[in-house]
């Protein structure tokens, strides 16, 4: 007996649930006629570049001498320039297919396939070419060769992200399924490709710089008598850009428009197999699956850095959705009922995290459209995962995959899976108290002073026996009152950004900042919330460590709290160190590209500059084989906390010329890296200092 996996459909779907409204015909039929505007045109300008080439080689020249033979070569030459500037985009023609696929045959995945057949077989949708399957939080549907879909009924694939499968029941994956297969189904979406190859077109010709740039290059700078053609067809170039430039913003904002009516339609077609409610709650859930995926392959990045490996990234990722599934049922038990059906998932206009819905629209919006009008269905809450024959295999084969793709790793020697969680475990360690504290570390520096103000500052709180850590903690609420107003107006300045919210302006300082003079005000923003974290928390981490001090001297554990205050300290360091060299490299080299001239002597001394810089940085690192090192989560040794910073334990100092060689960008790389791998040894730094506070706190002081 053939095991039933396709959850029960809704039993009362109005007839006209997913027929095309107006506003999709006509935005339809927009697009199409702004792509036939732009074939038209641009056959126009061949056809004309064409005539000229024909017209440059058959004119007659007259009388033969240097001049005319020198007019008739750049005549040649300059429109045939022309004709390769319209046509170099056949030159780079690419079907682009994706690397980081499986391919799942029917033979070896029959279950999966006969779901696939069914959804098909329900939404009237026409059955795909091949399944792929790819590592991420991720679903859909593309032609298998879209240069040929152009011209002929060229069939569609589907790929289906391993990592979208554990966040969903089998009800919620069916409607995201045929969400996908609504775009089957659509004829729409070859309008879609028509723009995506217009965009491919004109994107080459306006933005791209190649060897057809190059050689007009030098040609410019040769003999003004073979140059003069050049210089003629540099301004006409630059024309045909400019109007190109044009179409390419109308093509992309008739798409746009029409692309916001192929989603509602699509839902329209995932609630026609599954009702309002499933694909909404994937939305939601969504959103949570994709932020702890990215967290396993952070694990496994940093895993990889200690040449920890797992057979099975995705059990990992499936621990960490149970994990978190309880404090999620939880927030979805309390979200207000909608009087329309269901839950009211989405109050406010609010883009996915997830890349295959960041371009689609608001979910508020996508809710709207689900529950207009509600179509109620019976929930299957089974896993997807039984529509996998040998999963594990698929799973492990995909591990592979990630390692060698995602994080250039080769592994041959696999650690348990209950090792692979003890790491998750220790690298999460001290988060809980971060929180705790209302993350203030979190974007800032703690900053310990010296111990002779801190040994001065335990006196002054021994003296005031009202102090306690209640009342620092009403301190930092105060202190972060005005962080937490700035960071509401940078999800704004976001939100504004992005189009995710009907406010297109918000005001500070009394300043209002639209559209025009966003990126102002967001810098602004910024600016001013590192100098609150650089200047108004001094005082409050010196009382904050100084009364910690002070129970660590009651509970005679002085020596233990002051390693691990010296040792933050020295980490503080290096992080300050290697962001001020970034950012002082990044400093010098605008200063350099802003002059119109510039000397060799200038690039030479800016490059001797930064390779004693990034010697001053392996010095700095090299002084922690001295640090009397107190191991913190998943940093056992001094040693592995230099390769924790940055890959071998030190920066590779370039030789040669950096700016040609591709120098400089591997400096600038890992100095980024690098920022980056110094944050999370600062937060972990933080929680160890925090667990021991904590200790103090709950400790009994001696008699």
């Amino acid at each position: 007996m053939t095991p039933n996996y396709y959850p029960k459909s809704p039993t009362h779907v109005p007839k006209k649930l997913t027929k095309l409204p107006f506003s999709y015909q006509l935005k339809a039929s927009l697009a199409v006629l702004s792509i036939l505007l732009f074939f038209i045109l641009y056959s126009i300008l061949i056809c004309t570049i064409g005539y000229l080439v024909w017209y440059a080689f058959s004119y007659p020249m007259g009388s033969i001498n240097k001049i005319t033979v020198l007019l008739k070569a750049g005549a040649i030459a300059g429109a045939v320039m022309l004709l390769l500037f319209t046509l170099k985009f056949v030159l780079k023609l690419k079907n682009h297919t994706p690397s980081n696929r499986i391919k799942l045959d029917q033979k070896n995945h029959p279950n999966l396939w006969n779901f696939i057949h069914q959804i098909c077989n329900e939404t009237g949708a026409p059955n795909p070419k091949s399944i792929y399957a790819d590592p991420d939080v991720n679903a859909y549907v593309s032609y298998n060769n879209m240069w040929l879909s152009l011209i002929f009924p060229v069939k569609k694939d589907l790929t289906i992200g391993l990592g979208l499968i554990s966040c969903l029941n089998l009800s919620e994956f069916k409607a995201v399924m045929s969400h996908e297969f609504g775009h089957f189904a659509q004829r729409s979406m070859k309008i879609g490709s028509y723009i995506i190859s217009a965009n491919t077109i004109i994107h080459d010709m306006i933005f791209s710089r190649d060897k057809w740039d190059e050689a007009l290059e030098q040609w410019r700078a040769s003999d003004i008598r073979v140059s003069i053609a050049a210089w003629i067809i540099t301004p006409v170039i630059w024309l045909i850009r400019q109007v190109l430039n044009l179409f390419y913003q109308f093509l992309n904002i008739m798409y746009s428009l029409l692309s916001r009516e192929m989603e509602f339609n699509a839902d329209k077609v995932a609630i026609h197999t599954s009702g309002s409610e499933a694909i909404i709650a994937s939305l939601f859930k969504l959103n949570d699956g994709f932020t702890l995926w990215n967290t396993t392959i952070q694990h496994a990045y940093l895993a990889a850095q200690k040449k920890i490996y797992v057979e099975n990234l995705y059990t990992h990722h499936t621990i960490a959705v149970r994990k978190a599934s309880e404090a999620q049922k939880e927030i979805i038990n309390n979200l207000p009922a909608d009087i329309r059906g269901g839950k009211k998932y989405f109050s406010a206009a609010e883009n996915s995290k997830v890349n295959m819905y960041a371009s689609h629209p608001p979910n508020n919006l996508r809710e709207d459209n689900a529950k207009t009008p509600y179509i109620h269905c019976e929930e299957d809450n089974r896993s997807p995962w039984i529509l996998f024959d040998s999963k594990e295999a698929i799973q492990q084969k995909m591990t592979q995959l990630i390692y060698s793709q995602y994080l250039q790793k080769r592994p041959t020697d696999f650690v348990s899976e209950k090792a692979f969680e003890a790491f998750i475990t220790a690298e999460n360690q001290g988060k809980e108290l971060l929180e705790e504290y209302h993350h203030t570390f979190e974007n800032r520096y703690l900053h310990i002073p010296s111990m002779d103000r801190l040994q001065q500052e335990t006196y002054k709180i021994a003296e005031n026996n009202s102090y306690s850590l209640t009342v620092l903690k009403e301190e930092l609420v105060l202190l972060m009152k005005p962080i937490k107003e700035i960071e509401e107006l940078l999800l704004k300045a976001r939100q504004i950004s992005e189009g995710t919210t009907k406010e297109n302006q918000f005001s500070f300082n009394g300043i209002r900042y639209n559209k025009k003079n966003l990126q102002e005000g967001y810098t602004l923003l910024l600016e001013q919330r590192e100098k609150l974290f650089n200047e108004s928390f001094i005082d409050w981490d010196t009382r904050f460590c100084a009364y910690h001090l002070l129970l660590a001297k009651q509970a005679n554990t002085t020596d233990k709290l002051i390693q691990l205050y010296k040792q933050h300290t020295v980490l503080s360091t290096i992080y300050r160190a290697i962001s001020r060299t970034k950012g002082f490299i990044l400093q010098e080299l605008q200063v350099l590209q802003s002059k119109e001239d510039i000397l060799q002597s200038e690039i030479s001394g800016f490059q001797l500059k930064i390779n004693q810089l990034i010697q001053s940085l392996n010095t700095e690192i090299k002084e922690l084989d001295h640090l009397t090192f107190t191991p913190l989560p998943n940093i056992e040794t001094a040693q592995e906390l230099k390769e924790a910073i940055i890959e071998k334990g030190r920066f590779r100092e370039e030789i040669g010329p950096i700016f040609d060689n591709g120098g400089f960008s591997r400096i600038i790389n890992a100095l980024e890296t690098a920022m980056v791998h110094c944050q999370r040894i600062d937060q972990k730094s933080i929680g160890k200092i925090l667990s021991y506070h904590k200790e103090l706190q709950i400790s009994p002081t001696p008699n």
